[in-house]
């Protein structure tokens, strides 16, 4: 039966080019490494070396047997972690959930350090609006959030701030108030808003509408549908609509003395129950600055 001993000796000995060089890096005899690679081919009824010249090379057998012993060593070291992991109180699960208003791509760099610094994490990403994602960490149902900073959070939840984004005030050309200035922003009361809203009709202060007509929506990825389709003006995340503003499908509602656009806090946000897991605290201090 085949052993992971000798599976590691005969991939050590591939990567090193020599039986006395994979015994050194294995720390055993060589002999030990020998004998685990003569009893491998015995097990295998293969011969896995060709040892007519100075240094050992595989043989086509040898070719074939290498990736399947590679995939072997590498599960063997991650059971290795899982046990280690074991004695840890920590729990490795991460369940994310980020406003699809937030740039997404910010989070790349992130995940590539927490995996680098926790190969066991097991990862769950959500996406939602910000007031579902709050309802989502006061209900533990994810471990931290990413959202659009509120005025107040429920009494359980800490949060801390990791930057702004950019949105603006946009609608679509054919819309009547792309077609000329306007005065003053009250102008926008007589117009349809286009409103970002939660899925059980939870409410706060940036889904506050400014007209009395309004359409809601609970992704800012629909809104910018919404609002290139004419039905009505929207505040939308500028990351979101740069595609859409220069291929002339949306524009920036011109308002005379207004600066319309502005730029909105965001928020990671955690139940206080698990202020000190040590993993969360190494997610959080992770984000800090990450939309800076």
């Amino acid at each position: 039966m085949l052993s992971i001993e000798q599976l590691y000796s005969f991939v050590t000995t591939v990567e090193t080019g020599s039986f006395s060089a994979a015994a050194r890096k294995l720390g055993k005899v060589q002999s030990a490494i020998s004998q685990h690679i003569i009893n491998l081919e015995v097990d295998t009824n293969q011969t896995l070396f060709d040892r007519s010249s100075r240094y050992p090379t595989l043989t086509k057998a040898g070719k074939q047997l290498l990736p399947q012993a590679k995939a072997v060593i590498a599960q063997h070291q991650r059971l290795n972690l899982q046990v280690q992991a074991l004695d840890k109180q920590d729990d490795l699960k991460l369940t994310l959930a980020v406003d699809e208003g937030i740039p997404y791509d910010k989070f790349t760099a992130l995940l590539k350090n927490l995996s680098k610094l926790y190969p066991l994490c097991e990862l769950e990403l959500l996406c939602a609006s910000s007031l579902d994602i709050i309802h989502l960490v006061d209900s533990k149902r994810a471990n931290l959030g990413i959202v659009f900073s509120e005025l107040t959070y429920p009494e359980a939840i800490d949060f801390e701030s990791l930057g702004a984004v950019q949105f603006e005030l946009l609608v679509s050309p054919s819309h009547p108030l792309a077609q000329e200035n306007s005065s003053h922003i009250d102008v926008l009361k007589l117009h349809r808003q286009l409103l970002i809203g939660a899925k059980e009709d939870r409410k706060g202060w940036f889904s506050t509408p400014h007209s009395p007509d309004v359409w809601h929506a609970d992704n800012y990825y629909m809104l910018l549908e919404l609002t290139k389709a004419g039905f009505g003006w929207a505040l939308l995340p500028q990351h979101l609509c740069e595609e859409a503003i220069a291929a002339q499908q949306l524009c920036k509602l011109k308002i005379d003395f207004e600066q319309l656009g502005w730029q909105a806090n965001v928020d990671v946000i955690q139940h206080k129950s698990r202020s000190e897991n040590q993993f969360n605290k190494q997610v959080r201090a992770l984000m800090r600055g990450l939309l800076n």
